[in-house]
């Protein structure tokens, strides 16, 4: 089986697949989607206009979650627990969000902090990173697996593009980050050096 990874180096859902892949044979396509080109060659494989995409013997399959699922099955790796699933959820939908924010204010959107759309976000902003800091200061995150990548990865995208600050941060989570910043293959997917 042939795989090809389309995606950015500073995108954390590609990183995430890169730090889960290490051992998995792939190919790197790298994909800026403000290039108007390259939008529309991503856009021919997947009408969500999104990254990552695996290309499966050129067949695409969309979605970091979905991709996940397919390596996981296809190469006989454990699946996780239901608390392990719940805690990719937290972290798929607190990173979405900070994308979200990210996106609005990069491209000139205002955000209105009184607006109850953006307090509705705010408030699940602080629930997500009270769960994750207990999740973290319980253990649920001490072996390198696909939960902890992609906690790792939400964490060092929103340090990296100032979604978060250190202070948002308790002290398990910010023990969690600086203890797998200094891995090899974390070192070598780091976006700064994109």
């Amino acid at each position: 089986m042939a795989y090809q990874l389309l995606g950015s180096l500073t995108s954390p859902y590609v990183r995430r697949l890169r730090l889960y892949m290490t051992d998995i044979p792939y190919e790197l396509n790298q994909v800026n989607y403000l290039d108007p080109k390259q939008d529309a060659a991503l856009s021919a494989v997947n009408p969500l206009k999104r990254i990552p995409v695996l290309l499966i013997d050129g067949q695409p399959l969309w979605e970091s979650r979905v991709i996940f699922n397919f390596l996981q099955r296809t190469h006989q790796r454990r699946a996780l627990s239901l608390p392990e699933e719940n805690a990719v959820s937290a972290v798929d939908t607190l990173q979405d969000q900070l994308i979200q924010h990210f996106l609005h204010v990069r491209f000139g959107h205002p955000v209105d902090a009184a607006n109850p759309y953006y307090m509705r976000g705010a408030e699940r902003q602080k629930l997500i990173l009270a769960y994750l800091g207990k999740e973290a200061g319980e253990g649920r995150f001490t072996t390198w697996d696909y939960p902890a990548i992609a906690l790792y990865t939400m964490l060092d995208w929103s340090l990296f593009r100032g979604s978060l600050t250190t202070e948002d941060l308790s002290p398990a989570l910010l023990a969690f980050h600086n203890k797998h910043r200094v891995a090899a293959e974390v070192v070598a997917t780091d976006p700064r050096s994109a």
